[in-house]
């Protein structure tokens, strides 16, 4: 009886201690299904398109580096000053497909708007390589477009 009694609440323990602390990978994929700002994976996202145009190879892997470097500062409401040309990105990661409406605000700060089955999440990022970034994009767009 007690020796049952010990493997029961040895078994009990290693399930709960798994639970208490699981391994890293485990976790930051839960948790990063709920962030705000999600965390890219390069070899898992199938395409990125930032107005219209498709990033590839090292402008891919740059623009994923740059958002997931940027700090994530708060949420909030949108500036009423940057309502005009916004940097549309879409990306596709595994099943999940994102859409953002990015604002440069200056002085490393970015205004994004994450749209998601029709909901939009304002929030603020502060990050200098994809600010820089997503100027370099801006410049070739408008001097494709003249």
């Amino acid at each position: 009886m007690i020796f049952w009694l010990v493997v029961v609440l040895l078994v009990l323990h290693l399930i709960l201690a798994f639970f208490m602390s699981p391994p890293t990978a485990w976790a930051d994929r839960f948790f990063n299904m709920f962030a705000t700002h999600p965390r890219l994976k390069d070899e898992n996202i199938s395409e990125i398109t930032v107005h219209d145009v498709a990033l590839r190879g090292e402008r891919k892997a740059e623009f994923v580096e740059a958002f997931n470097n940027a700090n994530f500062l708060y949420d909030g409401g949108v500036i009423k000053d940057l309502s005009e040309n916004p940097i549309r990105v879409r990306f596709t990661q595994g099943r999940t497909s994102f859409a953002f409406e990015m604002y440069l605000y200056g002085e490393q700060m970015i205004e994004i708007v994450r749209i998601k089955n029709k909901k939009y999440l304002p929030y603020r990022v502060r990050s200098a390589s994809l600010e820089n970034f997503l100027m370099s994009l801006s410049t070739i767009q408008t001097s494709s477009a003249n």
